[in-house]
């Protein structure tokens, strides 16, 4: 399985150390069947990485030591899907433009596909601690049949426009971290028991999430989420029409989709709006006067407006 991602690339001519001394002593968790161990240090933080690369998984025990608040640059080299289990601390990942994904929680767990790009981890003053498990789409495929929601995670995947989604974050309890245990410690020299012993183990968890997921409806924020990107072409849709169709007042939906995904509604639809509108400007050879009804606007005047802001803060992020 080819290694789904890279920290640092060599624009910020960050090289790790492969082997790092007492890493068995600085490390909350290590990992014993580690292959790579590569360790980045800059002046803001200490990273270190724990890896093994056993098809059909890819695993990334990742602790990191922060000085003051970072971001953490990271390429992903395909399209993949990933279980993240946040064991402490919280990171917000963003795009290369630094604008906000997902923020994840302590004791919390969650999957989700990246397409191939930069990306960031912001990271503030503390400890963090993840466990990354990248999975082979055709193993998930093999064993999803009666998981109908891994079935559609699955077909989000394959055949979604969006370069990236996150599932629902999901609770920790006991049963989840004791699995995790089973698959971090694990120590015997036995490559097709260590095989099955993580087949079993992530089945286990996947299995655990198609059940959580069947509450998800029951997230609000997620419902919210999951409505506009299905209609944020319509003319119709702003904060009120939002508002009125989940029967809240629109300060109420303003902060429970905010507190969850760390960026407006009124962003949010935004940025959907125009990322299509550039793809069919680009796609169709069309221009403004054609597209911005295709989009969701009523005016051209306002979609030059929010276009233009949209590079504004773009070329900002840029240079920040």
């Amino acid at each position: 399985m080819k290694v789904p991602y890279s920290l640092y690339s060599d624009k910020e001519r960050v090289k790790p150390n492969t082997v790092p001394k007492n890493l068995s002593k600085r490390c909350r968790y290590p990992l014993p069947f580690a292959q790579e161990k590569p360790h980045f240090k800059v002046p803001e933080l200490e990273l270190f990485s724990q890896q093994s690369n056993y098809k059909p998984f890819f695993i990334d025990l990742v602790e990191i030591e922060v000085k003051e608040s970072a971001y953490i640059p990271f390429v992903i080299h395909d399209k993949q899907l990933y279980m993240y289990f946040m064991l402490r601390g919280s990171l917000l990942y963003t795009t290369d433009t630094k604008k906000p994904i997902i923020k994840t929680q302590p004791n919390t767990f969650l999957m989700s596909y990246y397409d191939r790009g930069s990306y960031f981890a912001h990271a503030e003053k503390g400890e963090h601690i993840a466990l990354v498990l990248s999975i082979h789409p055709e193993w998930i495929e093999r064993i999803h049949h009666k998981y109908q929601n891994i079935q559609r995670i699955l077909h989000r995947f394959t055949n979604g426009k969006n370069p990236y989604e996150t599932m629902n974050q999901c609770r920790m309890d006991r049963r989840v971290q004791r699995w995790l245990y089973k698959i971090y410690s694990y120590s015997q020299d036995n490559v097709g028991a260590l095989d099955g012993n993580l087949r079993k183990y992530v089945s286990l968890l996947l299995e655990y999430y198609d059940k959580a997921l069947e509450d998800q409806e029951s997230d609000m924020a997620f419902k919210i989420k999951d409505f506009v990107e299905a209609n944020y072409c319509d003319v119709r849709l702003n904060v009120k029409f939002l508002a009125d169709y989940f029967h809240m007042t629109g300060r109420t939906l303003r902060n429970i989709f905010k507190k969850r995904y760390h960026v407006s509604i009124q962003q949010f639809y935004t940025d959907l709006r125009i990322a299509q509108a550039l793809l069919l400007m680009d796609q169709k050879g069309i221009g403004i006067k054609d597209v911005y009804m295709e989009v969701g606007y009523s005016e051209e005047r306002t979609f030059r407006y929010a276009l233009e802001a949209c590079q504004k803060r773009n070329k900002e992020h840029n240079f920040s």
